[in-house]
């Protein structure tokens, strides 16, 4: 159970603050609810989650947690999945996305960057869905 005023990533939207740590909400299913607010963001945007549906978001990571997946970052070694097929390759980056830990999306963005470092020296231009996936892992983790 999150507090209130928890800072949550919130599935792929973004940073929320956890308002009110239980809320029943009116006119819908029956249960307790967060309501998040949009912290980056003008708009006054609430979602309301149910409380049992904390697998769509995780608390936010301090300062030596981000130290620690830096150094993490310089000793993984991205393991390049290659295939004929390009929905293989949206499952794969989906599958390391939907993990929501953040070790997979570091893992993620470096298999990117070197497939892209090695595209260049082909003199090939990146594909659509590695800048997605990589834009999409980058926002996760920032």
């Amino acid at each position: 159970m999150y507090k209130f005023g928890t800072l949550v990533l919130y599935d792929k939207r973004g940073v929320y603050k956890v308002k009110r740590g239980k809320y029943r909400q009116s006119g819908g299913a029956a249960g307790d609810y967060y309501a998040l607010c949009a912290v980056f963001s003008n708009s006054n945007e609430i979602i309301y989650t149910p409380v049992d549906m904390t697998s769509s978001m995780r608390p936010l990571i301090s300062g030596g947690e981000a130290a620690h997946y830096l150094e993490l970052f310089a000793q993984l070694e991205p393991h390049m999945f290659r295939s004929g097929k390009p929905m293989d390759l949206t499952t794969h980056y989906r599958d390391l996305l939907a993990s929501r830990k953040v070790e997979d999306c570091l893992l993620l963005i470096k298999e990117i960057y070197v497939k892209q470092r090695e595209m260049v020296r082909q003199k090939k231009s990146p594909r659509q869905a590695d800048t997605q996936y990589l834009k999409l892992a980058e926002k996760l983790i920032c």
